[in-house]
């Protein structure tokens, strides 16, 4: 509640100190699923990778069948670590691991105890949905759940394109 109380009073006076988009970091998860950005997914047999065009933001899921290491949950990333399973047609993944410089949604902050589930599956032929769930037993007093659809592209409409956010900032110094 803290960390809450300072972030949403930086907030109010007009302040980026909280924005670590604006400092060209990523936006980390869950948030990048929920960015309005464009986002690319790309799959093979191993692993499932989502590129979003917000400070070109990576994150794979592995489907083979890998754990994280205690390295892994060791050192956090913005993206975190994702697992993944198929359950008929939808996919379940799981992330741990998330760096506590992101943000749930917004500017809600998360501690290291966060995790991530998600389900996500074809809602109709051209529509993505991914309904998410974040446990925090150190952040939240109940799991916070919301669902998100994405659209998809056709040919040659809304394709991705390069974020330039460190070039934009060498040019605003």
């Amino acid at each position: 509640m803290a960390k809450w109380e300072a972030i949403s009073k930086s907030r109010i006076a007009g302040s980026s100190e909280y924005d670590y988009s604006a400092k060209c970091l990523p936006p980390g998860m869950p948030a990048m699923m929920n960015m309005a950005y464009g986002m690319e997914v790309m799959q093979n047999k191993n692993k499932i990778t989502f590129f979003s065009e917000l400070n070109d933001a990576l994150r794979r899921v592995y489907l083979d069948g890998r754990k994280p290491t205690q390295k892994i949950l060791d050192d956090p990333t913005y993206a975190g670590y994702s697992t993944g399973h198929w359950e008929g047609d939808t996919l379940v993944v799981d992330t741990v691991a998330l760096h506590t410089q992101s943000f749930i949604e917004g500017f809600t902050p998360h501690s290291e105890a966060m995790t991530v589930h998600e389900r996500i599956r074809l809602a109709a032929p051209d529509l993505l949905e991914d309904r998410i769930t974040v446990t925090d037993p150190k952040a939240l007093t109940k799991p916070w759940s919301t669902v998100k659809t994405y659209r998809k592209a056709g040919p040659g409409k809304d394709e991705l394109r390069e974020f330039a956010c460190p070039e934009g900032l060498s040019e605003a110094k």
